[in-house]
C-alpha cells in the first residue's frame, strides 16, 4: 500500500491518540520507540483495545487479529508501520477532526467542538448537559450486542490481576464505598442498585487495594436489572465496573476473567452478557480478549423512564418489558 501521509504523520497521530485516550490529556512526551507496555498499555489490558479501537478509526483501517497474538513489545513506531501496511477500509487520511474521537459518544464529540467556543460555548454545553438527562428519561432508544461464553470449554483466558490488586468476593454483610466507580452525579443512584441487586442474590466479585474497592462485577443465575435468565446452568454476568483513577490497567478485564472460574465453581455451564452496541472498545476486547461469542442483538426503548425490550437470540425473538435470556 502506498501511504499520502508524511513520513511521521502516522506516529505523531498515534502518540496523540495515547495522549487523548489513555492520558487523559497529558502533553507528556512519547517516544516513538517506547515500549506501549512502559505507559500501561499492555497486550492484555483494555486499554490497548480502546488504543487499537481509536487508531482503526482515525486511519479508516482493519488491523489483523494477530496483534493480539503477537506477544513481543509494541511501540508508536511497530504500530505506525502495522497502519501503513494495512489496506485501508477508505482513504488513509485521518478523521477531519484532527484528534481521536473514535471511541468518543456523541455527546463527548459535542463538548469538544463546544468548548474550542470559548465562554459562550461553555455555557451551552453547561445548558445541554442540565438538559440531557431529563432526555434520555422522557425517550431513549439503544442497540445491544447479545455475548455467549461456554465454561465448559478451556479457559485460557484467566488473567492475573495487576500487582497490588486482589480478586476476592464480596462478605456477607460487606458494603464497601463505590463512589469512586461511578461519575459523581450517577454515584449514589448505581450503589443503590449494586447492593439491591447483591441483596437478591447476586453474586459479588471485586478487586481491591487493601481495603478499597477498585472495580466491581456481578453474577447472577436469575438475571439482573431489567434482565431475565431462566435457563439451567446459566449465570448473566453484569455491573462490570471501574474507579476512574485505576483504569488503563486491565483491572476490569481481568475480574471479568476471574468471573468465568467464579460461575464454574458455583456450577454454572455458561456465561451471558449484553454490551451497547456504540461501545466498540468493550465488544472487542469481550469478543478477542475472553472468548465470548455473539449469539443474538436487543433493542431497548425507554419511555419515561420505562423499557421496553425486543430481541433476537439463536434464531428465536421476543419481545416485553425485561430481556428474557
Amino acid at each position: 500500500m502506498t501511504s499520502t501521509l508524511e513520513p511521521v504523520t502516522v506516529e505523531r497521530a498515534i502518540a496523540r491518540i495515547i495522549r487523548d485516550e489513555l492520558l487523559l490529556g497529558s502533553e507528556r512526551e512519547i517516544p516513538f520507540d517506547q515500549p506501549l507496555g512502559e505507559l500501561g498499555v499492555g497486550l492484555d489490558s483494555l486499554a490497548l483495545v480502546n488504543l487499537l479501537s481509536a487508531v482503526e478509526a482515525a486511519f479508516r483501517v482493519e488491523l489483523s487479529d494477530d496483534i493480539w497474538t503477537e506477544r513481543g513489545p509494541l511501540s508508536v513506531n511497530d504500530l505506525a508501520e502495522i497502519v501503513r501496511s494495512t489496506r485501508p477500509a477508505a482513504a488513509p487520511t485521518l478523521s477531519a477532526q484532527g484528534d481521536s474521537a473514535a471511541l468518543h459518544g456523541r455527546m463527548e464529540q459535542l463538548e469538544q467542538r463546544l468548548r474550542r467556543r470559548g465562554s459562550a460555548g461553555r455555557a451551552a454545553w453547561a445548558a445541554i448537559r442540565m438538559a440531557a438527562p431529563a432526555r434520555r428519561f422522557l425517550f431513549a432508544r439503544t442497540q445491544h450486542v447479545l455475548l455467549e461464553r461456554r465454561l465448559d470449554e478451556e479457559i485460557s483466558t484467566e488473567i492475573a490481576p495487576p500487582p497490588g490488586i486482589e480478586f476476592r468476593l464480596l462478605l456477607p454483610g460487606e458494603r464497601p464505598d463505590l463512589s469512586d466507580l461511578w461519575a459523581p452525579v450517577h454515584a449514589r443512584r448505581m450503589t443503590k442498585v449494586f447492593q439491591r441487586e447483591v441483596d437478591r442474590g447476586a453474586i459479588a466479585l471485586v478487586a481491591s487495594v487493601g481495603h478499597r474497592v477498585v472495580a466491581v462485577d456481578l453474577l447472577s443465575g436469575s438475571g439482573g436489572l431489567d434482565v431475565e435468565v431462566n435457563s439451567p446452568g446459566v449465570c448473566f454476568g453484569f455491573l462490570l465496573a471501574e474507579a476512574r483513577a485505576a483504569r488503563g490497567r486491565g483491572i476490569g478485564l481481568a475480574l471479568a476473567a476471574y468471573s468465568f472460574r467464579v460461575a464454574r465453581e458455583r456450577g454454572f455451564r455458561t456465561q451471558l452478557t449484553h454490551v451497547w452496541k456504540g461501545n466498540t472498545a468493550m465488544l472487542a476486547a469481550a469478543t478477542q480478549l475472553l472468548r465470548f461469542r455473539i449469539v443474538g442483538s436487543a433493542r431497548r426503548m425507554r419511555v419515561l423512564g420505562i423499557s421496553r425490550w425486543s430481541w433476537q437470540i439463536r434464531g428465536k425473538r421476543g419481545r416485553g418489558p425485561r430481556l428474557v435470556l
